[in-house]
């Protein structure tokens, strides 16, 4: 009878003698044997690297070793077939396809990134998933992302959108794919989480990125100036501002205002699961009207890859003339609005202008804006 190991010593086995051992830098289980003095190495194609791993190991290695001793190739090659991982570049195309809007194209971007600088291969497309999604991996990626003198909010930041391709509640996107085990993968975290209340921009630094968002702006690309001022002046998301369709703004009658009508609708999904009216500028909207015209989209685009080109690297672009890399860019914008509305009007209102909790408006998108008034 064969017998079945899980020691990985070069010790003399005897002939037939299968053991099977994990491979970290494969992340998989792998099989010996010896047959007619010759030692055989395959993989098992068991990827999860505990008990029932192992035991899943240990029966794939007895039929290879029947198969191996029957000289039935035909046989053999059904047991020791490749395991037919998915390559980073087919769950790059199923995120994108399938993933959250306009921040699919940014989240897509840093996992391909990632895969690039885990497998050291510039042609990072062809990469096996079992090679890079990995635990060990993703820490020695980290750790040689510190050693280049990246920050550790940065290299959190990274982690958190190279997790949200492969993130637990997006396995259903990669159903008809084989991935491995993400269990341990999943909880690496890139540092310690750190306190992430809003500090508002310096108000000088302010006051001259809005002037420069103003007639300059609107001269040198104005997609870009609306965009900066509906994230400014309405508080919306990147991905919000991207999908946002003039049939959803509501022009009020007798000329009292408009409102952005964000609700459920088959082309749009919140990130969150809360919809809402946002109210805005009327002066503001007509403006932009006036600038880009009234198309089917607010911002008008030849396609969509143009439009997340727009609402992430476009107006990102603008903000980084101001404010420095690690502080998160544009988004500042819709922190400025919710911090104005909560210092104006209260928590309770900002939230639901916001579409968000009260816990997560308080902890990060307010900020006290103005020095309080003394008693």
């Amino acid at each position: 009878m064969d017998k079945v190991a899980d020691k990985s010593g070069d010790r003399m086995r005897k002939h037939n003698e299968v053991s099977v051992y994990w491979k970290e830098s494969r992340n998989g289980w792998y099989y010996r044997v010896q047959l007619d003095g010759k030692r055989v190495e395959k993989a098992t194609g068991v990827s999860i690297n505990n008990k029932a791993g192992r035991a899943a190991a240990e029966a794939k290695a007895k039929k290879i070793a029947e198969g191996l001793r029957s000289g039935n190739e035909e046989e053999l090659a059904k047991v020791v077939r490749r395991p037919g991982y998915a390559t980073a570049g087919e769950i790059v195309d199923r995120f994108k396809l399938h993933g959250p809007g306009g921040s699919a194209v940014k989240a897509a971007s840093g996992f391909a990134k990632y895969v690039a600088e885990a497998s050291g291969k510039a042609d990072w497309r062809g990469v096996s998933s079992h090679s890079v999604l990995t635990a060990p991996v993703l820490r020695n990626w980290i750790t040689a992302r510190l050693a280049a003198g990246c920050t550790e909010a940065g290299v959190r930041s990274s982690v958190q959108t190279v997790k949200q391709v492969v993130a637990q509640r997006r396995m259903h996107l990669f159903a008809d794919l084989t991935l491995p085990d993400l269990t341990e993968f999943w909880k690496v975290s890139g540092g310690k989480a750190q306190d992430q209340s809003y500090e508002p921009i310096p108000r000088d630094i302010l006051r001259r990125m809005d002037a420069a968002a103003r007639i300059p702006l609107r001269r040198e690309n104005p997609r870009v100036w609306a965009i900066y001022w509906l994230m400014r002046r309405a508080g919306l998301r990147n991905s919000e501002v991207a999908k946002l369709r003039w049939d959803w703004v509501d022009w009020l009658p007798n000329k009292r205002g408009v409102d952005l009508v964000l609700i459920k609708r088959p082309d749009f999904h919140s990130k969150n699961g809360k919809y809402g009216r946002v109210p805005v500028n009327l002066r503001l909207m007509r403006l932009i009207q006036a600038a880009l015209g009234e198309g089917e989209y607010v911002i008008p685009r030849a396609h969509k890859t143009e439009a997340d080109d727009l609402t992430h690297d476009g107006i990102n672009g603008f903000a980084r003339r101001f404010i420095p890399d690690g502080a998160k860019g544009a988004y500042n914008l819709r922190k400025e609005y919710g911090s104005r509305i909560a210092q104006r009007d209260g928590l309770e209102v900002a939230a639901k202008l916001l579409r968000d909790s009260m816990d997560v408006v308080e902890k990060h998108y307010h900020a006290l804006l103005e020095r309080p008034k003394p008693l």
